[in-house]
């Protein structure tokens, strides 16, 4: 892999450097090559430069970028992945890899039985989340139409079929998005509010 189609620019490098040493008074003290110690700063720092780090030891960190090519590369990744696909570790650093690699992944014309198999319960969860997501605001969207009409609590719940309480907090939250109410504000204020508990 060619340094510049990897976004590495020794001129960037170096100028960081003075950055940091010169005017931030920060000493770079380099571990291994694409790993570097910032040492000087109240909060302790690493520096890694994913282009620069060797394959053989950092093979999961060198993959964190968003420019993985299709073919043998994702290939090769994914029976890696296979291996320790039972560490939470591996699945933390693997989602973010497929994520930030997500069109490329997607449009693998070859894409190996083994993501289908490893991502399929994820992808299945995935499209379950978001029909249920839909399904939610499509109850929001129905109450803020009748909250327009000024129909109390106790109606809608009896119109929808609903719990009462669950209409309440919508209506709660719906509250500080009229008259206009933003279906997507208030379903992610539920969402925020169920977090918190």
């Amino acid at each position: 892999m060619s340094k510049k189609n990897a976004g590495y620019s020794p001129a960037f490098a170096a100028a960081l450097r003075i950055e940091l040493e010169e005017v931030r008074k920060i000493k770079v003290r380099r571990i291994e090559e694409g790993i570097y110690y910032l040492e000087g700063d109240p909060v302790p720092m690493q520096l890694l430069i994913p282009p620069r780090l060797s394959p053989e030891n950092n093979y999961w960190m060198q993959h964190l970028r968003g420019n993985l090519k299709r073919g043998n590369e994702i290939e090769e990744l994914m029976k890696r992945y296979e291996e320790h696909s039972h560490s939470r570790w591996y699945q933390a650093a693997m989602d973010l890899i497929i994520r930030a690699n997500w069109e490329n992944v997607k449009e693998e014309k070859n894409m190996c039985e083994a993501l289908r198999e490893l991502f399929a319960d994820e992808l299945r969860e995935s499209e379950e989340k978001g029909l249920a997501a839909g399904a939610e605001k499509q109850i929001i969207s129905v109450v803020c139409k009748k909250l327009g009409k000024n129909k109390g609590v106790s109606e809608i719940s009896e119109a929808l079929e609903e719990p009462e309480e669950k209409i309440r907090l919508i209506c709660e939250a719906a509250a500080d998005y009229a008259p206009d109410y933003d279906v997507d504000k208030i379903y992610d204020k539920l969402k925020e509010g169920e977090n918190r508990k």
